[in-house]
């Protein structure tokens, strides 16, 4: 369920539950006006706690859900970084376009290189800061070694716009195929837990 399915859901509820209390609220003062229906009262008064107590049982199911595995809750922080890393892939891929385009030149690539790499380490350190159910730590491991291996990518791309060298260009291009084949493996646990 996503942030803006559990929102809209917890609006609709809120909204419910509110006019559901503040129709309780609104009979209770009805009955506290007329003694003669004291036991109505207390009826109204009990119908107000019992609506609010569904209330904030509601409010937990949908943002602390006991019933979510590990796995899931694993697969979503997963899901999450992986995000993370598609877009700045993304990013980093419009900025190799405007290289090759002629609107970068290498010194400027250079410095756009190093300050994504920094970006990638980052998100490689909360990777492997992510709890892991048993059983799972080969799909941990291989997003951070796709990761590891797309960072030694662009740094060889790096390399290669500095000295060159096509040594360097043709190491960038098989560790992006590295990458590649460790996102398989986390992917395919993500297409089938999600």
């Amino acid at each position: 369920m996503t942030n803006i399915q559990i929102s809209r859901r917890f609006i609709m509820y809120y909204f419910f539950y509110k006019r559901l209390l503040l129709y309780g609220l609104k009979n209770y003062l009805l009955f506290k006006a007329s003694d003669k229906l004291k036991l109505n009262s207390k009826k109204a008064l009990f119908g107000i706690i019992i609506s609010a107590a569904v209330v904030v049982s509601i409010v937990l199911a949908i943002f602390f859900n006991p019933f979510k595995s590990n796995v899931q809750v694993f697969s979503d922080s997963l899901s999450a970084l992986v995000s993370k890393s598609q877009e700045l892939t993304r990013k980093y891929q419009e900025e190799v376009g405007k290289w090759n385009m002629k609107k970068h030149d290498n010194l400027t690539m250079v410095t756009i290189t190093d300050r994504y790499l920094s970006q990638f380490e980052e998100l490689e350190n909360e990777a492997r800061n992510l709890s892991v159910p048993n059983g799972h730590d080969n799909i941990k491991n291989s997003f951070i070694r796709s990761l590891e291996s797309e960072a030694a990518s662009y740094e060889h791309f790096k390399n290669y716009l500095i000295t060159e060298n096509r040594t360097e260009d043709q190491l960038s291009n098989d560790n992006l195929s590295l990458a590649y084949q460790y996102e398989k493996v986390y992917a395919d646990f993500l297409l089938k837990n999600h």
